[in-house]
C-alpha cells in the first residue's frame, strides 16, 4: 500500500495507443489512477504539476532518449519518470536508467507484470518524495547552521581539519573563512591546552546525549575566553563528521567571581524579609532559620542549625506538615493548612501558614526543602471576630419571622435564613450557593426579573403576590416583600437583598373579619327583616282568628300561624348554624360516617340508601354534616315521590367529585344556580345558601347537574390536598 492518502496519479506520455490501452486495462487499481497524454485531466495535471509519475513507452533494443523526456526532466524535476518496453537488452536498460527513475520490461506472458509495475511505480514515487523531503531538510539545517548565533564547526573526526564553520564561529574567534577551512585546531592553536581535543574525542559517547565541557579558547588576537563545548556526530554530504558547538561563557565566569558578594546580599535579604524562611536538608535538619523566625518563636538560629526539625521543634512539624515536606523532597510544591504553634520554652504562640518547595542545586538535584512561613495570627483573630459577628447575624436573621435571602448579580444565593429555607423543606446550607432561579417557578422568575434588575440600579422595589408551597398548610400563601440593593464596603452594588413577609395569617384574619361582618349583616337582616315579617304574619293570622266566628276558619288561621312559627324556628336554627360557620378549624371527616350521621334525624321512610363512600375522607368545616342534611332534606321536601338516594365519589384529574343524587322530579334548568342564593326557595331559602358557604371555607364548591324529570344531582368538587382515601 502506498504512503499517499490518495491514489497515485500516473500520466502516460509519448506512448502508442496499444500500449496505453494495455496499461489502462491491467494497471488501474485503488492505488493508481492512469491518464493518457491526450486526456484533458493529464494536460491539466501537467500544467499544475500535480501528476505524481510519468510513464513512457520505449520501442527498440537501444532507443534514443527523446528530447521531450529531457525537457520534462528539467520542467518537472520532482516528478519521477519510468520507462517501459516489451523487450530490451541489459545494456539498453543501464543506459535508460541513467536518464530515468525506473525502467520495467513487461512480459505479456506473465500475469505478475501488473503487480510488479505497480510496486515499481509506488516505490519510485515514494523514493522521489523522500529525496525531496531530505533535500528540504538538508537545506533547512544548512541554513540553521549558517545563521545560528552560536559558534559551530564541522571537522574531520580523525584529523580535526575544519570542513565548514558558520559566521558566528569566525566572528567569535576573529578569523576569516579562508584562514580556517582546511586547517586543524592544532595548527591554529585554538585550544589553550593542546591535549584538550584528544580528551574530548576520547570522552565522546555516540549513544549518550551531548555533554557540555568548559574549555579555554585562544582567539586569533591571542585573547583567552572560556567556552562551553559539546560534540556530536552527523552526516554531511553523506560523510560522518564531528559537529562542535561552543557557547562563550566568559561573562558567566566573571559573574561567578561576584557570587560571594551576592551570597552576602541574599543573606541580608533573608534576615530582613517580612516572612519566615526555613531551609532543611534531605534529612530534614535545619540549615537556614532567618530573623523573622527568631522573632515569632523566640528561638535563635544558633540553637537550631544542624538539628533535626522533628525532635527539636515538633510544634512546627506535625503529621500533616511532615507529608508536605516529603512532597517537596519529591519535587512537588504544596501549601499547608493553617497551623497553630506553641513553644513551651519561650512561651511564644500563634498561627502560621507554610509553603513547601523543593530546594535544588544548579544541576536540578533536590538537596533539601525550603519552607516559606507567613504569620497569620492577626488574620485568624480577624476571622474569629468575623465568624462571631456572622454567627450573631445568622442568629438574628434566623430569629426574625420573615424570609431573608441575599444573592449576587449572577443570582447565586449568598445567604438565606431558616424562614426562607423551611418554605422548601430545606436547611439554609442546602440553598446557599445555588441559583435563586432554582427556587422560583419559571413564570414567577420572569415576573420578578424586572424587579430584581431595578434593585440592581439602586432602587427599593416592593412586591406582593400569592404562591403555593408543597410543605406548607395551607398551601396558598400570601406574600409581601421588597428587593433592595446589596452594597459592598466600597458602596458598589454587587447583589440584591430580598425580605419577604408571609401575610397569610393577616389575609385570613381579614377574611375572618369580612366573614364575621357578613354573618352579622345577614343575621341582623334575618333578625330584623325575615323574623319580623314572619311575626307580622303570625299576628295577622291570630287577628283574623279573633275576628272569625267560624270554628273551622279559626282553625285554618291558627294552622297557618303555626306554619309561620315553624318558619321562624328554621330561621333561628339557621342563625345558630351560620354564626358557627368558620369558627372551628377544618378537620378530616369520613364521608360515609358524616352522611349517615347527617340523615339520622330525617324521616327517610321506605327510601333506599345506596352509599359507595368507603375509605373516602374530606378536609372541611365541622358543619359538613349540615351540608348533607340540607341536601337530603331538600330532596325529601321537594323531590316528589323519591324512592332512592345515592351517594358516591370519583376522581377527576387531581380533584375528587362527591355526588349526592335522588330519583325525584329534579330541578328545572333556570333554577340550578339560583337555588344556592339566599332567599330562593319555598321556605326560608337559606338551606342551600348555607351549604355553599360551609363548603367554601376549605375551597370546596357545589353545583346541581341533574336532569329535570330524572332527579336532582349535587356534585361537590374537592381540590387536590383536601381529600384522601384509606390507603393515603
Amino acid at each position: 500500500m502506498n504512503e499517499y492518502l490518495r491514489p497515485i496519479r500516473v500520466c502516460i506520455l509519448h506512448s502508442s495507443d496499444d500500449f496505453t490501452a494495455f496499461i489502462r486495462a491491467g494497471l488501474s487499481t485503488e492505488s493508481i489512477i492512469i491518464f493518457s497524454e491526450d486526456d484533458n485531466r493529464c494536460q491539466r495535471d501537467k500544467e499544475n504539476i500535480s501528476t505524481d509519475c510519468f510513464l513512457v513507452e520505449f520501442i527498440g533494443d537501444a532507443p534514443e532518449i527523446p528530447d521531450k523526456i529531457q525537457i520534462m526532466r528539467k520542467q518537472y524535476p520532482d516528478v519521477p519518470i519510468i520507462g517501459c518496453t516489451y523487450s530490451c537488452s541489459l545494456l539498453s536498460q543501464k543506459v535508460l536508467l541513467s536518464y530515468l527513475d525506473g525502467f520495467y520490461c513487461i512480459d505479456k506472458t506473465s500475469s505478475a507484470w501488473a503487480i510488479n509495475l505497480e510496486l515499481l511505480i509506488i516505490k519510485t514515487t515514494e523514493n522521489r518524495i523522500k529525496q525531496k523531503n531530505f533535500n528540504k531538510r538538508f537545506r533547512f539545517y544548512r541554513q540553521v547552521f549558517k545563521e545560528n548565533p552560536i559558534p559551530m564547526a564541522l571537522t574531520h573526526p580523525d584529523t580535526g581539519v575544519f570542513i565548514v564553520v558558520n559566521p558566528a564561529f569566525l566572528k567569535t574567534l576573529g578569523y576569516t573563512k579562508e584562514e580556517v577551512i582546511g586547517k586543524s585546531s592544532t595548527e591554529l592553536q585554538i585550544f589553550f591546552d593542546p591535549t584538550v581535543r584528544d580528551s574530548i574525542i576520547a570522552e565522546y559517547d555516540p549513544d549518550a546525549p551531548p555533554r557540555d565541557k568548559e574549555i579555554i579558547i585562544r582567539k586569533k588576537n591571542g585573547e583567552l575566553i572560556t567556552g562551553l563545548f559539546s560534540v556530536d556526530t552527523l552526516l554531511w554530504d553523506n560523510k560522518e563528521v564531528l559537529l562542535t558547538t561552543m557557547i562563550d561563557i566568559t561573562y558567566l565566569k566573571e559573574v561567578e567571581l561576584s557570587l560571594s558578594t551576592r551570597t552576602r546580599c541574599i543573606q541580608q535579604v533573608l534576615s530582613n524579609v517580612s516572612e519566615g524562611i526555613i531551609v532543611y536538608d534531605t534529612e530534614l535538619n535545619y540549615r537556614v532559620w532567618n530573623r523573622f523566625m527568631e522573632t515569632i518563636t523566640g528561638i535563635s538560629e544558633n540553637e537550631l542549625l544542624g538539628k533535626p526539625s522533628l525532635n527539636f521543634i515538633p510544634e512546627l512539624i506535625g503529621d500533616d506538615l511532615q507529608s508536605h515536606m516529603k512532597k517537596a523532597l519529591e519535587g512537588k510544591t504544596s501549601t499547608s493548612q493553617d497551623v497553630w504553634y506553641h513553644i513551651p520554652k519561650t512561651g511564644k504562640s500563634g498561627w502560621v501558614s507554610l509553603i513547601y518547595t523543593p530546594y535544588q542545586n544548579s544541576d536540578g538535584t533536590i538537596i533539601g526543602v525550603i519552607a516559606s512561613v507567613r504569620d497569620i495570627s492577626e488574620r485568624k483573630k480577624a476571622e474569629d471576630e468575623i465568624r462571631s459577628h456572622k454567627g450573631l447575624l445568622r442568629s438574628i436573621i434566623d430569629t426574625v419571622p420573615v424570609s431573608i435571602i441575599c444573592f449576587d448579580e449572577k443570582g447565586t444565593i449568598l445567604l438565606a435564613n431558616k424562614n426562607f429555607s423551611s418554605s422548601f423543606g430545606l436547611i439554609p446550607e442546602a440553598i446557599e450557593g445555588h441559583s435563586y432561579e432554582n427556587f422560583c417557578r419559571d413564570s414567577r422568575f420572569e415576573r420578578h426579573l424586572s424587579l430584581i434588575k431595578q434593585a440592581l440600579t439602586g432602587r427599593e422595589v416592593p412586591f406582593q403576590e400569592e404562591m403555593e408551597f408543597e410543605h406548607e398548610k395551607p398551601k396558598k400563601r400570601f406574600l409581601r416583600g421588597r428587593y433592595s440593593p446589596l452594597r459592598g464596603t466600597d458602596g458598589e452594588i454587587n447583589g440584591v437583598v430580598a425580605v419577604i413577609i408571609d401575610i397569610t395569617d393577616l389575609k385570613i384574619a381579614q377574611a375572618s373579619v369580612e366573614l364575621v361582618n357578613s354573618k352579622l349583616n345577614l343575621l341582623s337582616s334575618i333578625t330584623r327583616h325575615d323574623i319580623l315579617n314572619s311575626l307580622t304574619g303570625i299576628l295577622g293570622y291570630l287577628t283574623y282568628a279573633e275576628m272569625e266566628q267560624s270554628p273551622e276558619q279559626i282553625g285554618t288561621y291558627i294552622k297557618k300561624a303555626h306554619q309561620v312559627a315553624y318558619l321562624i324556628q328554621e330561621q333561628i336554627e339557621f342563625t345558630r348554624d351560620y354564626q358557627d360557620l368558620g369558627v372551628k378549624e377544618p378537620l378530616w371527616q369520613n364521608a360515609k360516617e358524616t352522611f349517615l350521621t347527617a340523615i339520622s334525624s330525617l324521616k327517610m321512610g321506605d327510601i333506599t340508601l345506596n352509599l359507595d363512600l368507603d375509605g373516602f375522607s374530606i378536609f372541611a368545616d365541622p358543619l359538613l354534616e349540615r351540608v348533607i342534611y340540607n341536601i337530603c332534606d331538600n330532596a325529601l321536601r321537594y323531590g316528589g315521590t323519591i324512592t332512592r338516594i345515592t351517594s358516591y365519589w370519583y376522581k377527576n384529574g387531581t380533584d375528587a367529585i362527591w355526588v349526592i343524587r335522588d330519583d325525584g322530579v329534579g330541578i328545572p334548568e333556570p333554577m340550578k344556580e339560583r337555588i344556592f342564593r339566599k332567599g330562593v326557595g319555598n321556605n326560608t331559602g337559606l338551606g342551600l345558601f348555607l351549604t355553599r358557604e360551609i363548603l367554601d371555607i376549605t375551597g370546596l364548591s357545589i353545583s346541581e347537574t341533574g336532569k329535570e324529570g330524572d332527579g336532582a344531582m349535587f356534585e361537590i368538587r374537592i381540590p387536590d390536598g383536601e381529600w384522601k382515601t384509606a390507603n393515603q
